[in-house]
């Protein structure tokens, strides 16, 4: 593992494997770099393949601050520029889709190649004029306060149940191991996150997103909708839809081989 010092003095931990051309693997809320083993796995065969966590999460420092979609862009833009990399192709699962699109907001995309955004919405809390976000279009800012509420006093008691909503078909074995792991997180990163997630409109930005994007998204998926994959799709220029049969969220590590070539196949068309 290697670790780089960002512009406000938050060691980020980051590692990079195989030879060639670039893609950057940006995880999701309350995860790690580790999320993507099996892409890593198979991608660095043919690619250089950098992950690395967000600033509050695994093996980064657990900071009190930037901790925001705004300051997870920058990260991700001072890790490209701290390892000279140019024309990357970026794949985010879950808030990691989030910070791509913060990325392109605040940076553009001169220096991506491709994107693939896994199962996430440009706007997670819905209203009256908007169905596309969190829970199939149920998730509001009442929700948020009130899941705030809880992760703020107890984050295993958000966990737990978020967990079993997100797989329905999860044991109670599965979800204590999940919880194990999901409970080396720090509470006010995952508030802190959780409402940088929540006040987030990308809706406006997703035109912009001018290179070969792919929609992936799970077609059991409890959080988002495929009328929000087709909505991406509908947006961003030069997209395509995949979807994951039998997958929910959790589609990068239920169906890996699939995830890997999602990637892959992108990748032999811009690189």
């Amino acid at each position: 593992m290697s670790k780089f010092k960002t512009s406000d003095n938050v060691e980020i931990c980051y590692q990079a494997k195989g030879e060639g051309k670039p893609i950057v693997l940006v995880h999701g809320w309350s995860q790690t770099k580790e999320v993507f083993a099996a892409q890593i796995e198979a991608l660095s065969k043919n690619f250089k393949v950098i992950s690395y966590d967000h600033r509050g999460h695994g093996e980064s420092e657990r900071t009190q601050i930037g901790l925001t979609l705004d300051r997870l862009a920058k990260d991700l833009k001072e890790l490209i520029e701290h390892l000279e990399l140019d024309k990357v192709l970026v794949a985010g699962w879950s808030m990691g889709a989030s910070t791509i699109f913060n990325y392109v907001k605040d940076y553009g995309v001169e220096h991506l190649a491709g994107i693939v955004l896994f199962d996430m919405t440009p706007k997670l809390l819905n209203d009256d004029l908007w169905k596309m976000g969190l829970w199939h279009g149920q998730y509001t800012l009442d929700h948020a306060l009130v899941d705030m509420t809880t992760i703020a006093n107890d984050f295993a008691d958000f966990g737990a149940p978020f967990f079993k909503r997100v797989a329905p078909y999860m044991s109670q074995e599965m979800i204590d191991e999940a919880m194990v792991e999901t409970m080396k997180n720090t509470p006010h990163v995952m508030n802190a996150f959780w409402l940088a997630m929540a006040v987030n409109d990308y809706r406006d930005i997703l035109k912009d997103m001018t290179v070969p994007t792919v929609i992936a998204y799970g077609e059991k998926s409890t959080l988002y909708s495929a009328d929000t994959a087709e909505y991406l799709n509908q947006q961003i220029p030069h997209s395509k839809l995949e979807g994951f049969p039998g997958c929910t969220h959790l589609l990068v590590m239920e169906n890996p081989d699939k995830a890997s070539g999602v990637i892959a196949e992108l990748a032999a068309e811009v690189f």
